[in-house]
């Protein structure tokens, strides 16, 4: 091979650490936080401040304004970064520089005892690389969010090992709380991490789910383990970095939104080339596709015929992703699947009471 077109040394070693990676996804990262315990954040209480952030899609000043205006008068303070609700940058809620700023200075601020990334769309894995996870394990918050959200779940489980929350968002549901279809989700996600929402003398709790959205079982039986995923295309996208889902042992989360059949038949390919599938005790499928949509029947084949032969216990049509009807589900937190009953139970609080 000619010198000019043969690789450097540290491509060599760059490719070889990513095969590691790839073919072993339960290591990435494992290994140095062995000897840390998963830890909790504490519960929101009145008079605590929560910052709202914008580290993925563009902010939007009426649904965060709403929703900041609602918690005031719930006795919360809300912090909204100067100009978050005009900066942009493309498809971008501003620059990778602003946006990993923005979330470090909470991350950061001792005040700050939640953190409300305000929307998904994309852009956090431009920036997962640059936040400060020591600083959030040494002080831990609450973190909320889903879809692109989801980057910032599973990295921060690898970096902090500890729980967030896949959740509604401020301009998701949230600020909408008064509309009967967006109820459920706001009341999960009260449930969820607000403290007077957690009773003296109980530990844990079922998830509810809706009359209208009963989850149905596709592989019966009982698993337990820490709860860990969200959107399948972020999963994905983050598979071979230090950020990757740690499957071993996990009850693995899966949704998604507005992906051809052909696409999440090639992600759950990758799950299962990857070994994750292999790795993981039980799955829970949430929201494919909105009511009606065309490809539903072919999307729900493709689910089958990846998860049917694990043999393990999963349930899906869970109320949880891109619809009204969206649970919050601790990401970290150790939970029971009982695939025969479709009920998650939460084996520990998410959240520390004191």
């Amino acid at each position: 091979m000619p010198a000019s077109l043969r690789p450097s040394a540290p491509f060599y070693l760059s490719a070889a650490v990513a095969i590691v990676a790839v073919g072993a996804p339960a290591a990435v990262g494992q290994d140095a936080l062995a000897p840390l315990d998963w830890i909790r954040p504490r519960a929101l209480r009145p008079g605590e401040t929560i910052a709202f952030v914008a580290p993925s899609g563009p902010a939007e000043a009426k649904p965060i304004r709403a929703y900041a205006a609602q918690l005031e008068a719930a006795g919360y303070k809300v912090v909204i970064p100067e100009g978050i609700e005009g900066r942009r940058r493309h498809y971008l809620g501003g620059t990778d520089d602003q946006r990993a700023d923005e979330l470090n200075q909470a991350i950061r601020d001792p005040k700050i005892r939640a953190i409300f990334p305000v929307c998904g769309g994309v852009g956090l894995t431009r920036i997962i690389d640059r936040l400060d996870y020591e600083a959030l394990r040494r002080d831990p918050k609450i973190v909320i969010g889903y879809s692109d959200l989801t980057a910032l779940h599973l990295a921060i489980a690898a970096k902090a090992r500890l729980v967030t929350f896949h959740s509604p968002m401020p301009m998701h549901s949230l600020w909408k709380a008064d509309r009967p279809e967006h109820a459920f989700a706001a009341d999960s996600f009260r449930r969820a991490i607000f403290a007077d929402a957690y009773l003296p003398g109980k530990t844990g709790y079922t998830i509810a789910t809706p009359p209208s959205h009963r989850p149905k079982t596709l592989v019966g039986g009982k698993a337990s383990g820490r709860l860990l995923g969200g959107n399948l295309s972020l999963i994905c996208a983050t598979m071979g970095t230090p950020y990757a889902i740690q499957p071993r042992g996990a009850i693995l989360l899966v949704e998604d939104v507005n992906e051809a059949p052909y696409r999440v038949d090639r992600m759950l390919s990758q799950l299962h080339l990857a070994g994750v599938l292999d790795e993981v005790s039980g799955v829970v499928v949430g929201s494919f596709y909105p009511s009606g949509d065309k490809d539903a029947d072919e999307i729900d084949r493709v689910l089958r015929e990846w998860l049917e032969p694990l043999k393990k216990p999963v349930v899906w049509k869970f109320p949880v992703g891109h619809n009204p009807e969206n649970a919050t589900l601790p990401e970290g937190g150790l939970v029971e699947l009982d695939a025969d009953a479709g009920t998650l139970r939460l084996l520990e609080d998410p959240v520390r009471r004191g």
